[in-house]
């Protein structure tokens, strides 16, 4: 495997990652819609028990829901991106962020969910990246949003 293959793949999800972040800054369902596969057993989970979502339509609308809750959202990246597989001919690569801060408007006003720790999973078909997986740890026993019942 050459360097340039190595830093290809690694490259072209660092774009599909700084596009996540993107997306959910502005709160844009149709842009993280294209970030995923819209399989019925990708998974998005959280630290908190209510924070475990199976299925495109249970993660969709857990971002519909953190979107009609929160305002000003903003990510800043605290660490380095550390990537692991992706290389040809995998199919299979993750990206952990160890730390990461989220800030928001919320209900109650502005608020920092600091140091979060970020897994994603991605899986290429074909020619292209999409996630199947994302984990974040988050420190506080606070959530962002209620997600309720569904």
């Amino acid at each position: 495997m050459t360097t340039s293959t190595r830093d290809e793949w690694r490259t072209e999800l660092s774009r599909r990652f700084t596009a996540f972040v993107e997306a959910y800054e502005r709160g844009s369902l149709e842009a993280l819609s294209r970030l995923f596969w819209h399989d019925d057993d990708i998974v998005v989970v959280g630290t908190h028990s209510n924070l475990h979502f199976i299925g495109w339509e249970r993660v969709e609308h857990s971002f519909r829901t953190q979107f009609g809750s929160l305002r000003d959202l903003r990510v800043t990246l605290r660490s380095e991106q550390l990537w692991h597989g992706g290389a040809a001919p995998s199919t299979m690569a993750c990206l952990t962020v160890p730390a990461m801060d989220v800030s928001f408007v919320g209900g109650s006003g502005p608020v920092t969910f600091e140091n979060i720790r970020v897994a994603c999973a991605f899986e290429r078909r074909g020619t292209e990246w999409r996630m199947v997986q994302m984990h974040w740890s988050l420190p506080r026993k606070e959530v962002l949003v209620d997600h309720g019942s569904r």
